[in-house]
């Protein structure tokens, strides 16, 4: 057994939402692709290193950059066979552990998506990235070389580290790898207001598709609709009802005519589209392999749904739940990978300069067509057509690139 589990990376207990969320209070076991035995105490390895400083450091800012020099608690320490799962979750060195756990796992789910190994943007200058869990700080940042971590604090005054948040990990670290991807603009060129906002959308797409690599998040959002997720969402109440903060953040309504500059708000119709296509995809896979007898798709509106067909919906993915969770889980898992893989590879296809979302939008239908994936490129058009971020659907034509064929706007 230890040979096998030391041929499968190394172990962590990673929260898949905050600690403090319903459903989510104990940690799942996850395993990253580090070696058992090559994590070092910090943890630590060739590419990061948490260090958990005794005193509030105050958060960096430039010129102060990494490293950290001050005095600092004791490191997180790998147990007998390398492994970093055995450490108490009340205990400070978790903190760093999870944090560092937490960070290789994105890295180890979209470099799979992309492909290839994604250096540091900073490599020029550091070797490796800084993780610092847990300042006096009601925020989260990724800098030059660093990422570091503050806290929430409730209403009765309890403090709930962001570094146990792995959807604020996963954000900032979504911000990394954009960085190292796409780059940034050339000095002195206004990118234009999209380019921040396709930073924090995707960084939150980052968060969304880490949660779905989660046993635990997977069977709460599936079992929570008897897997009908199209209705939920497109009703507006899978975002209402759902404990998930990512979830809550992608499946909104959100139109480009709805939204202004900051760039947060502006992110919502684009990580809208990508959510309802991933959706509308997996929903489309359910039907074609037969685990849910609904309607043929062309005469569904996704957006218009009635209350008969709301009906007709919730019976069929109701009907022997039980015996398909395993199906459904599948299903979505392809669309996940699929969406995921889109997005990952048409980064190299974007210029730091001139991102708009019309541009990363097609970007992304692109790789499917060429993934041989047509049919969910249309979808994703048509997604990205209600939130008025493209004119309509229907420019591209099969065999064609997308984002050569339509007209940008």
């Amino acid at each position: 057994m230890a040979a096998v589990l030391a041929g499968s990376g190394t172990r962590f207990l990673l929260y898949p939402q905050a600690p403090v969320t319903p459903g989510y209070d104990r940690p799942e076991l996850v395993w990253i692709s580090n070696p058992a035995g090559s994590v070092a105490p910090g943890p630590a390895d060739h590419r990061m290193y948490a260090v958990d400083p005794l005193h509030s450091k105050p958060p960096y800012e430039y010129p102060y950059l990494p490293p950290y020099r001050g005095p600092v608690h004791p490191p997180a320490q790998p147990g007998p066979d390398g492994n970093f799962d055995h450490i108490p979750v009340h205990d400070r060195a978790f903190l760093s552990a999870h944090l560092f756990g937490s960070v290789a796992r994105v890295l180890d789910i979209w470099e799979g998506y992309v492909g290839h190994h994604i250096p540091w943007h900073f490599a020029g200058s550091l070797q490796r990235l800084e993780l610092i869990p847990l300042i006096e700080w009601d925020n989260a940042q990724s800098g030059f070389g660093y990422l570091e971590f503050g806290h929430d604090t409730s209403a009765a005054g309890v403090r709930y580290p962001y570094c146990l948040n792995f959807d604020v990990i996963a954000h900032e670290v979504g911000h990394a790898l954009l960085f190292s991807e796409i780059g940034l603009p050339p000095a002195g060129r206004n990118p234009g207001p999209d380019f921040t906002a396709y930073h924090e959308g995707v960084s939150d797409l980052c968060s969304l598709m880490g949660l779905l690599h989660f046993d635990t998040a997977m069977d709460r959002i599936l079992r929570r609709g008897s897997g009908n997720l199209l209705v939920m969402n497109e009703m507006n109440q899978f975002a209402e009802q759902a404990d998930e903060r990512q979830v809550r953040i992608v499946g909104n309504s959100r139109r480009m005519s709805d939204v202004g500059l900051e760039a947060h708000d502006r992110s919502r119709p684009f990580t809208g589209a990508f959510f309802d296509a991933l959706v509308e995809i997996y929903h489309d896979t359910v039907v074609a392999r037969g685990i849910v007898d609904l309607p043929p798709r062309s005469i569904i509106d996704a957006r218009d749904i009635d209350d008969d067909l709301a009906r007709t919906f919730a019976d069929a993915f109701s009907r022997n739940y039980e015996l398909k969770h395993f199906a459904l889980k599948a299903v979505l898992a392809d669309a996940r990978d699929l969406m995921g893989t889109a997005l990952a590879r048409s980064w190299p296809l974007l210029d730091a300069g001139e991102v708009t979302f019309v541009r990363a939008g097609y970007a992304i239908c692109d790789v499917l067509q060429e993934m041989g994936r047509g049919d969910a490129a249309e979808t994703m058009e048509a997604c990205l057509a209600w939130r008025g971020i493209v004119r309509s659907p229907g420019n591209a034509r099969p065999g064609t690139a997308w984002g050569r064929q339509a007209a940008w706007i």
